[in-house]
């Protein structure tokens, strides 16, 4: 992977209304404590990849999915809120750990019914973990967003 791009973009990785992260409904993504991003509250279970990268991890709870973008960003996808818990019975993943993606490429399906149905939010932090290398960044679009589609967040690199 290379790393010389200056400014780069995240998309909404689904359907749904873009937030901030101060909106989630958990205290360690909405302090920024694991990172700077933007949430999405779902209408759809497709999930797609936010920018071109490899995929570096899925958790164990397939609930989790980890990115290196091509520019060096590690970007945390987080669906739903506590739902490690449900042991992966509602996340069907598209990729595996080593996966090269692009842009809009799906790379998990959730039943957002299932997780509502356990009692969990269906929201989806996606966060930048490693902010250091950033020098700025920008939520973009924050009223809807098509997954893989509309620009969420633009960033740009130290």
């Amino acid at each position: 992977m290379r790393f010389s791009r200056k400014s780069g973009r995240l998309l909404a990785v689904t359907d749904g209304r873009i937030l901030p992260l101060s909106a989630v409904p958990d205290e360690a993504f909405a302090s920024g404590m694991l990172g700077v991003g933007f949430a999405i509250e779902p209408s759809a279970g497709t999930v797609y990849a936010p920018a071109d990268g490899r995929i570096e991890s899925i958790a164990d709870g397939k609930h989790a999915y980890t990115l290196l973008t091509e520019d060096g960003l590690e970007v945390l996808i987080h669906v739903g809120i506590d739902t490690v818990s449900l042991g992966g019975e509602a996340f069907l993943p598209m990729v595996f750990p080593e996966s090269a993606v692009k842009a809009g490429d799906v790379i998990a399906r959730a039943d957002l019914d299932r997780i509502r149905e356990k009692g969990f939010s269906p929201i989806i932090p996606v966060l930048i973990t490693n902010p250091e290398q950033l020098r700025d960044y920008t939520l973009t679009e924050a009223k809807a967003g098509l997954g893989g589609q509309t620009e969420a967040l633009a960033y740009r690199r130290k």
